[in-house]
């Protein structure tokens, strides 16, 4: 079958790679026929982290069930499905508990050695372990680009705003506008803010959030704290979503917030650091959660349904669709911040 795979930092090639097979009794083998490139994605592209060449890439995908193990009885041969891209066991003290992101046994598709070494789904089809943990069936009446990404960007952005707690009426402050600010700038909304302010300094990107409905704020053209000052009578949000994943926007994300307040660090951090005054968090009495990755399984079904009642809408963010055999003009286009999200047709 066809697949991405990795060919070296900065480089990916569609080429043959073997068919995937039923390893295991709680497998299942899916036809892929929808697949996203995700900011992750890119991580590995660049080779931030341990990659083989030919490791195969991707772990956002919707496709068809084909064949499923003995074991396998929530899914069956002809069932639409998501697939979690991280792959939890389902059993652990940490899946019990609605924690899979924390899975003692967790791996990841299509990250290489340094989640498991289990191939990804921008292929045409793809193994999933575990499948009755690791699948979600989706009604027939729902698109397979609507779908695609309740299994991580979208379920990690009504996760993270549901983290925030926000409350009817709130004021809420989304800090980055690409995928995962816009699905946490619908999410806070659903969840019953009056106002969502999200603060980007890229023109489209802002006009992708105001499309759903938010205020947009370019912070080198409107002080962000000033924008919000009317509404909150010069308090700062109530709740702040951190959608980058860099010390700056950490920054940014505690100033704007009010004392009082809280603020949902959702943006992905490595080895990055921040010097922080412990008095002034104190003294403000802020709420500050790390995230962590999104445990999808615990969220799924919740976000499955905002989006069939049309609270989420995930069709403004797909800006590119490319056969899969384009994949890396879909990296290219991605990596040069061209494209707010690419989706592959196998």
């Amino acid at each position: 079958m066809r697949a991405v795979v990795f060919d070296g930092a900065g480089r990916v090639l569609v080429t043959d790679v073997a068919e995937p097979q039923l390893q295991s009794r709680d497998d299942a083998v899916v036809r892929v026929t929808r697949a996203g490139i995700c900011g992750s994605d890119l991580h590995f592209f660049h080779g931030k982290t341990p990659m083989d060449v030919g490791d195969v890439l991707g772990h956002e995908a919707v496709g068809v069930v084909e064949e499923v193990g003995q074991d396998v009885l929530r899914v069956q041969p002809g069932d639409r499905v998501v697939i979690s891209f991280d792959i939890a066991c389902g059993d652990c003290w940490y899946c019990s508990r609605g924690m899979s992101a924390l899975c003692d046994e967790g791996q990841m598709f299509g990250g290489g050695p340094f989640t498991g070494s289990v191939p990804g789904a921008q292929a045409e089809r793809v193994r999933v372990p575990r499948a009755d943990v690791n699948l979600l069936p989706i009604p027939e009446s729902l698109e397979d680009e609507r779908a695609l990404f309740l299994g991580d960007i979208l379920t990690t952005g009504y996760y993270a705003a549901s983290l925030g707690g926000i409350t009817d009426g709130d004021t809420v402050a989304v800090v980055g506008a690409g995928p995962l600010g816009f699905f946490c700038a619908q999410a806070a909304a659903s969840l019953g803010a009056a106002h969502v302010f999200v603060m980007d300094p890229e023109p489209a990107r802002l006009a992708l959030a105001a499309s759903v409905g938010a205020t947009p704020v370019d912070p080198a053209k409107r002080h962000p704290q000033m924008a919000m000052a009317e509404t909150t009578g010069g308090r700062g949000a109530d709740v702040v979503l951190e959608a980058v994943g860099n010390p700056a926007a950490f920054e940014a994300a505690v100033a704007f917030a009010r004392p009082g307040g809280t603020v949902v660090v959702a943006g992905v951090y490595a080895g990055e650091t921040a010097e922080i005054q412990l008095g002034v968090y104190w003294t403000r009495a802020l709420t500050v959660r790390f995230s962590g990755l999104c445990p999808i399984h615990a969220w799924w079904e919740d976000a499955l349904e905002e989006v069939m009642d049309g609270r989420i809408d995930p069709s403004p963010l797909i800006s590119h669709r490319l056969p899969l055999e384009e994949a890396a003009a879909g990296y290219a286009l991605f990596d040069r911040r061209e494209a707010t999200k690419v989706v592959l047709i196998p």
